[in-house]
């Protein structure tokens, strides 16, 4: 390169066109796939429930954000693939290496698109996700679905409302059905305190709660106070359903919230777990719009995929965001578990696609 553009503002809109009308074209297949299989998964529920109605639209136009924040790096390398095969079979890339135009000067503008890309998913996954999936939860559990809701989310704690008292809890993993940091209160019928039960966790066997080397407190009529240790049954009325209502997902948290509720949890000696790995995916998602991208245009601009057909370039789309979906959801369980750091867990994926990126463009050749 000599220092002077090669690529006119008129080529510089031309390529980014040519990336992003592919791009919503997939962006939309994308979407409209995933809701039929969100509409075939929760079928049962419809047709019992009556779903197939207003309320039912109102519940998936409500998650589209999150699908959409989810498919977005998907989305970015088909779109990339598909509209560079496009510029492939007419040879208009390789009129482009001819006039010597480099390979790095057709991706710019395509990445600045890119760029912009993942600020927009940042600003959704943050602004309209976590308000949007708390109305459609409360849409489909308690507005179609007709539970009732038994407990509330108070100051970063559940509580719920037993037969006889009340039940309070830090955490729970949906995905365990365990509760941690957990304290059950026992009233008589005149509301007056007669047990406090404590434990580090409270696993559901699936008729009630179990919790090992748990803490009973007795309080008598005369105010005198005993206490036991060992394992303990306990409010098989709350169920996991109960809470899931009442929990909010990581979905649901915006960042300042995910930090201030991982904080409080430190606070109180507890193990975020989970959540300091949700964090870093906050960060970690929106990045992968440029990394699909800078892959996409890596794989379109070496010259081995210019015989791809629009089929094969969709097909390798798929595959390459299968892989990533499977490397990212085997690396936040990892983390998940305390298996390996949050912060490895959640940009290991990023980081094996950056690396493989880098690796076609710098070893391609310019032609």
């Amino acid at each position: 390169m000599n220092g002077r553009p090669r690529l006119s503002p008129t080529m510089d809109r031309f390529l980014a066109i040519q990336f992003f009308g592919p791009f919503l074209v997939c962006l939309g297949a994308f979407t409209i796939a995933y809701l039929l299989g969100d509409v075939f998964d929760r079928f049962k529920d419809l047709v019992r429930y009556g779903g197939f109605g207003m309320i039912g639209l109102e519940y998936f136009a409500l998650k589209v954000p999150m699908i959409v924040s989810q498919l977005l790096p998907v989305a970015c390398l088909a779109g990339v693939l598909l509209g560079f095969a496009l510029l492939n079979r007419s040879g208009e890339v390789l009129a482009c290496q001819q006039l010597g135009i480099s390979r790095l000067e057709m991706g710019i503008p395509v990445l600045v698109v890119a760029v912009g890309i993942s600020i927009f998913n940042f600003a959704i996954s943050e602004g309209v996700v976590p308000q949007s999936m708390r109305k459609a939860r409360y849409l489909y559990e308690v507005t179609l679905k007709k539970r009732q809701i038994r407990g509330v989310f108070f100051a970063q704690r559940t509580w719920v409302r037993t037969r006889d008292g009340f039940l309070s809890a830090n955490s729970y993993d949906h995905r365990t059905k365990t509760m941690r940091n957990v304290t059950l209160y026992t009233t008589g019928a005149d509301f007056s305190l007669r047990t406090i039960l404590r434990a580090h966790q409270a696993h559901w066997n699936g008729s009630s709660w179990t919790a090992d080397d748990a803490t009973l407190l007795t309080l008598d009529s005369r105010g005198h106070v005993s206490s036991e240790v060992r394992n303990y049954r306990f409010a098989p009325s709350v169920k996991p359903a109960d809470l899931g209502i009442v929990m909010l997902d990581p979905d649901e948290f915006s960042l300042r919230e995910l930090d201030r509720y991982i904080a409080d949890l430190r606070s109180k000696g507890l193990d975020p777990g989970g959540y300091i790995v949700n964090r870093d995916l906050k960060f970690a998602m929106p990045l992968s719009c440029l990394i699909m991208v800078a892959l996409g245009m890596a794989l379109s601009l070496d010259p081995l995929p210019r015989s791809s057909t629009l089929g094969r370039s969709f097909g390798l789309a798929i595959g390459i965001g299968f892989v990533y979906w499977f490397a990212l959801g085997l690396t936040s369980s990892l983390g998940e578990s305390g298996s390996i750091p949050a912060w490895i867990a959640a940009w290991t994926p990023n980081a094996i696609f950056t690396i493989l990126a880098l690796s076609i463009f710098l070893f391609g050749e310019e032609r």
